[in-house]
């Protein structure tokens, strides 16, 4: 906010201000100037010579009485031709007789002119002044000035009654005429005038420059640099037309096109509709646009477009007919406003502040246009730049406010990462000491379970072998048949039990890191035979074919026979448990570049393939009535994959459901004890 308050403090120290628009008057009351209101003739499209209108000649001969303004042309027309053409105005002015010098101000004016002064020397004898030209006024034919702005005119001293004489011409606007109510003042009132006229434009253009350039800046790497840019570009925007409308142009390029000035401040305009509707949005919606908003762009955009690569191929003067149409544009730019303050006011409380600070600035603004055009107030240009600047300085004010509330935001914001951060640090921490106490937690439970299992071995070896020597009767006959089925399934019992013992302690010693893999050359062709062999039973019980297939002589595997040995009865038992009637199991060998195979494939009643990743896992088994009837622990084929992944081999499951499982292992080559030339049968 310094910024803001110290740009104001140069610019009143720049341009003080002391006057005060006059309200209507016919004299000097007050220490104000006489409105020049009444009074004037006008010959229409003709130039009249100035000194046929000496004395009391203006008005006659076709002189028409009329009062300032004298605008030609209708405001709201398509063509340029309605403002175009030529006049002479006259008027008689009496000064006091006093020693006063005085002057006058003619205002704005679009055309070519010349003012006169006509009346008498102190010897009576006639006088023609030429007060000020710039151009060469024809009596026909079209004249288009560079430069129509019009000084103070000091009127001539040594006479105290004259008819002044203003001749026009216009062919660049689609108005033209006496646009303004000329002023008689004292003439270093009016040279005070000027120069406030001149100065505070420039002190004025020069604080938007200054606000624009510091906006950039402030803006640069910022979360806010949109709204920074949007900003800047409106006080740009703003400083340009300030040097236009203002005619400051003309102060330093003398020749300046006056059909390029009017496209390059109508440019201007466009531009501080479309930055300040940006700005606005931006501030109060944070960015969120409408379909209002993407018409209300498009059609700004058009219209810069059009004033800057159009109109200068047209005719001088094109641009004044969107005057209108620009008009329209910011009346609904305004009504959008007024619908994003109080949307912001009621939906977005954080951005209330803002809302209020962009509310007064429009309510200044709109309550002088309202104010000047309906009389109450006299129109002042002087007025209208300390308008622009304090609205600027409103939506400045709203900026300043949105950027602190960014900031806090982000402090708030950095202050919950902080502590956010903190709070995941701890939470690493006791992860960590979890992690800690789980892993010695599960050695402890790999340790009990080896020593349990190792434990349950003995007696399971008893039971197993009392059971099998009453089962055989070899001390003598049980006396009952029903003691010698009880021995056969206490044997069985006891046998299954020992299997799954002996998987847990496989198991418990692979988690615990303790277990060997021994490296002994063995024939997988005969082990498998062997195993065929111990299953036999069991698959005569479930009604299951088995069958071997080897055509080809195998190289000997280096590894541990009984974990192999372990690997295929578990894959060949839960081929046979989970098959179907009348099934059949194929055991497939062979041996290839990529090392040896063995391929256990069933006729069963298959796995889904979702749940192969439950049945691959510790203590996994899919719910059906088979599993049941077979049920087990679930880890035999867990613990075969590990058993294989011991001997750096790969373990593959595929299996459908109802359509069978077909698991297949690889040894690498680095687990053949030799290379033969390896020829697969025909």
């Amino acid at each position: 906010m310094r910024v803001w308050l110290g740009a104001l403090f140069a610019l009143l120290l720049i341009a003080p201000v002391s006057y005060v628009a006059a309200s209507p008057a016919t004299s000097f009351e007050n220490n104000e100037p006489m409105q020049l209101k009444d009074g004037w003739f006008v010959y229409r499209d003709q130039i009249v010579d100035p000194t046929s209108l000496a004395a009391t000649a203006c008005g006659q001969e076709g002189g028409e009485a009329v009062s300032a303004p004298d605008v030609w042309g209708p405001a709201f027309t398509t063509s340029l031709s309605t403002g175009h053409g030529k006049a002479t105005y006259c008027r008689e002015i009496t000064l006091p007789q006093d020693d006063n010098a005085y002057a006058f101000w003619m205002g704005t004016l679009r055309s070519v002119s010349h003012i006169y002064a006509v009346g008498q020397n102190a010897d009576g004898s006639p006088q023609t002044w030429l007060l000020f030209k710039n151009g060469e006024l024809e009596p026909e034919g079209d004249q288009v000035v560079a430069n129509p702005a019009t000084p103070m005119i000091a009127l001539p001293y040594d006479t105290d009654k004259f008819t002044l004489v203003i001749q026009l011409s216009n062919y660049i606007h689609k108005q033209g005429g006496m646009i303004e109510v000329p002023l008689l003042d004292l003439r270093w009132r009016m040279a005070a005038m000027e120069n406030r006229a001149t100065g505070l434009p420039s002190a004025l253009v020069i604080v938007l420059l200054f606000v624009g350039i510091a906006a950039i800046v402030m803006g640069y790497r910022r979360r806010t640099a949109r709204s920074h840019n949007f900003f800047a570009l409106l006080a740009i925007a703003a400083a340009v037309r300030a040097a236009f409308v203002s005619d400051l142009i003309w102060d330093y390029l003398p020749s300046f096109s006056l059909a390029r000035k009017y496209d390059l401040e109508y440019l201007s305009l466009y531009f501080i509709a479309f930055a300040y509707y940006l700005f606005v949005t931006d501030l109060l919606r944070q960015g969120r646009r409408l379909l209002v908003d993407k018409v209300i762009i498009a059609i700004s955009c058009a219209m810069m477009a059009f004033a800057l690569l159009v109109t200068p191929f047209m005719a001088p003067g094109t641009i004044t007919l969107t005057r209108e149409p620009v008009q329209i544009l910011w009346m609904t730019i305004i009504c959008m406003v007024i619908y994003s303050v109080f949307h912001a006011s009621i939906k977005t409380p954080e951005v209330r502040r803002e809302a209020i600070s962009v509310s007064l600035g429009g309510l200044i603004y709109g309550g002088y246009e309202i104010l000047s055009v309906t009389g109450v107030v006299a129109s002042s240009l002087e007025w209208s730049q300390f308008i622009i600047f304090a609205v600027i300085m409103m939506h400045a004010h709203a900026f300043v406010i949105q950027a602190r509330r960014v900031e806090q935001e982000r402090d708030i914001l950095m202050a919950s990462l902080e502590d956010t951060n903190r709070d995941l640090q701890n939470r690493a921490l006791a992860l960590d000491v979890a992690l800690k106490d789980a892993e010695q937690a599960s050695n402890a439970k790999s340790h009990f379970l080896a020593t349990f299992s190792h434990e349950l071995r003995t007696p399971l070896n008893a039971i197993i072998g009392f059971s099998e020597l009453m089962s055989r009767e070899l001390l003598g006959k049980l006396g009952n048949t029903l003691y010698k089925d009880y021995a056969r399934d206490i044997h069985a019992s006891g046998t299954h039990l020992l299997e799954l013992v002996d998987d847990l302690l496989d198991l418990a010693r692979i988690e615990a890191g303790v277990d060997e893999v021994k490296s002994e050359p063995m024939d997988v062709a005969a082990l498998a035979v062997e195993v065929l062999n111990i299953l036999s039973l069991l698959a005569e019980q479930h009604d299951v074919t088995m069958k071997l297939d080897c055509k080809q002589k195998l190289p000997l595997l280096l590894g541990d026979e009984r974990k192999i040995r372990q690997v295929l009865i578990n894959l060949i038992n839960n081929a046979i448990k989970f098959n179907v009637e009348k099934g059949k199991i194929d055991v497939r060998l062979w041996a290839d570049e990529a090392g040896l195979n063995i391929e256990v494939a069933d006729t069963g009643i298959g796995i889904a393939e979702a749940d192969l990743p439950l049945v691959l896992s510790r203590f996994g088994q899919v719910d059906s009535e088979r599993r049941r009837r077979n049920a087990g622990v679930g880890i035999g084929l867990p613990l075969s994959g590990l058993l294989v992944r011991q001997h750096g081999g790969k373990f593959d499951i595929a299996s459908k459901l109802g359509e069978g499982t077909r698991i297949t292992i690889c040894f690498p080559p680095d687990r053949l004890a030799e290379n033969p030339q390896l020829a697969t049968a025909g």
